[in-house]
């Protein structure tokens, strides 16, 4: 996985009082011309050109949360719908939804410059996580039922033992509700 380099400018480095400042400044739609002037008057000598970089780079730092919130938001809900799932199959679901409505909301064009073995390699990996998730269950529900079952075995040998006459109460009391069927 690629890192990105983290990028310092000179807003960046400003006192965090003066640079929230800007950054508010910045998002009550002040010009570039009015940030350098602020600055100047704060003894920091600045270009507009570093000014429209710390802001494109502010702007997709804030787009991006934004986007993350929507999909806290959207997890949450789900969550809230279904509180029997856990978050990994909130994870699931919602990325699923994500690839249906990209693949069904694509071009003609779109999909000529999709990249096919991409494509197959990010299914696939749904995929898999949604088997592995399953049969994470499957074996977490069977090692559950193998406890109760040596639980349920260790009371009812105890049972029998000391108290022989409940010991056949639950035994007639388990076998009629086995034979009705609940």
């Amino acid at each position: 996985m690629a890192h990105k380099n983290r990028k310092h400018s000179i807003i960046d480095e400003l006192d965090p009082a003066l640079k929230d400042t800007v950054e508010q400044m910045l998002l009550a739609g002040a010009t570039y011309s009015e940030i350098v002037t602020y600055l100047k008057s704060h003894d920091v000598g600045i270009s507009l050109s570093s000014v429209c970089r710390y802001a494109r780079r502010l702007t997709g730092d804030l787009q991006e949360l934004s986007i993350i919130n929507e999909n806290m938001r959207r997890m949450m809900e789900e969550l809230d719908k279904y509180p029997q799932l856990d978050t990994t199959e909130v994870l699931i679901r919602l990325a699923s939804q994500n690839v249906f409505n990209a693949l069904s909301s694509a071009s003609e064009e779109d999909w000529q410059n999709v990249k096919l073995d991409k494509m197959l390699r990010e299914s696939t990996a749904l995929i898999r996580a949604t088997a592995y998730k399953r049969r994470t269950e499957m074996q977490n529900q069977e090692t559950t039922e193998a406890g109760l079952e040596a639980v349920k075995s260790l009371i009812f040998e105890a049972m029998a033992k000391e108290r022989p006459e409940l010991y056949k109460q639950v035994s007639a009391f388990l076998s009629e509700k086995k034979q009705s069927g609940i």
